[in-house]
């Protein structure tokens, strides 16, 4: 008797993760409640306990990515799985095809170059076929994204794909003064301005949109292991010190790799600020299933004529507004960036 483990639900079923560790080897035995294994998404890291005492067979590759949901190992009363590919003896009996183990990605990449799984001697676990194995058959290279990564860029193409992107760039004066913290403003008064755009503060469900009660803002921070976005609670109801505090908590608790599934959930809107790098204007990726996402650019001291039009200087920078086309249109889109950019003037 074998018993699937599989793949926690953290952030979405079907989603992909992946298996970062494991803390059993390939028919080590265990018991029931021990760790085997460290799984993380795009976003969080979970460990994953054996819900019985047995054996671990069948075990995924590392850095795999694996739909959420779906298993990742077995454990078998037996260090032995039954021989599933032994063709009956009988000559009288149709022989069933052999039965193929192979990775998910194996499969996608057999499919893409041609190439019969059948005929492969798998060099994983347990003969199972991995991705390289069908990549050197074809002669092809292998994919330079992998594991964590592999994840993101999936998430990310998915994003490119199921939706309508346009953005809109805005060009906004910000006043005699460079402005502080400017990262907890936008957050601040973007929460504000979403109260009479509610069409732009919610999440899709299939071909409807969900309009949320209140904003929870995503605030896009990049890791070393790749940019995430977790959610600072209501903000509107928040000082500018207090968001900017959050936002602090964030990526610090990011860098620790201590954030939980709880710290990314609920998000309505999102902000990613690449200002900090010298960038002006971008465009960036929705964060699904959200409908639009705000990019905010470099603070830029620039000339500017005054109302009694001598030239002095003043600040400024660029918003870039991406909203899903299929939801939103884009007089309403341009209304919102520009009663933003009215506050923040």
């Amino acid at each position: 008797m074998t018993l699937e483990v599989m793949m926690p639900v953290i952030t979405a079923s079907g989603e992909e993760a992946v298996v970062t560790a494991w803390f059993v080897d390939e028919g080590g035995a265990c018991t029931e409640g021990q760790l085997i294994a460290e799984v993380q998404t795009e976003k969080i890291s979970v460990d994953v306990e054996a819900p019985a005492a047995g054996y671990v067979m069948s075990r995924v590759e590392l850095n795999e990515p694996v739909p959420q949901g779906a298993p990742i190992c077995l454990i078998a009363d037996s260090a032995e799985l039954p021989d599933v590919t032994a063709p009956a003896t009988s000559s009288s009996v149709d022989v069933p095809p052999a039965r193929v183990t192979a990775s998910p990605s194996a499969k996608r990449v057999a499919k893409e170059l041609g190439v019969d799984l059948t005929a492969l001697a798998g060099t994983g676990p347990g003969g199972r076929i991995t991705e390289a194995d069908v990549r050197a058959v074809a002669g092809a290279a292998p994919n330079a994204a992998g594991g964590l990564r592999a994840v993101i860029a999936r998430n990310m193409r998915r994003s490119h794909s199921e939706t309508a992107p346009v953005t809109l760039h805005s060009t906004v004066q910000l006043g005699p003064e460079k402005p502080s913290r400017i990262t907890a403003r936008v957050v601040k008064l973007v929460s504000e301005v979403l109260a009479d755009h509610p069409h732009l503060n919610g999440y899709r469900d299939g071909d409807d949109f969900v309009t949320a009660e209140m904003v929870h803002m995503a605030v896009a921070i990049q890791t070393a292991e790749g940019l995430i976005a977790p959610v600072v609670r209501d903000p509107a109801s928040l000082t500018v010190d207090d968001i900017s505090a959050a936002i602090e908590d964030l990526a610090e608790r990011a860098t620790a790799g201590t954030l939980t599934a709880d710290d990314f959930e609920g998000g309505t809107f999102t902000v990613t600020n690449l200002g900090f790098y010298g960038v002006d204007g971008f465009t960036p990726i929705i964060n699904l299933p959200q409908v639009a996402i705000l990019g905010v650019g470099a603070i830029r001291q620039v000339p500017v004529i005054d109302e009694t039009e001598a030239v002095t200087t003043g600040y400024q920078m660029v918003l870039s507004l991406t909203f899903d086309h299929a939801f939103v249109d884009g007089a309403p889109a341009a209304e919102f960036l520009q009663q933003v950019e009215e506050k923040l003037a």
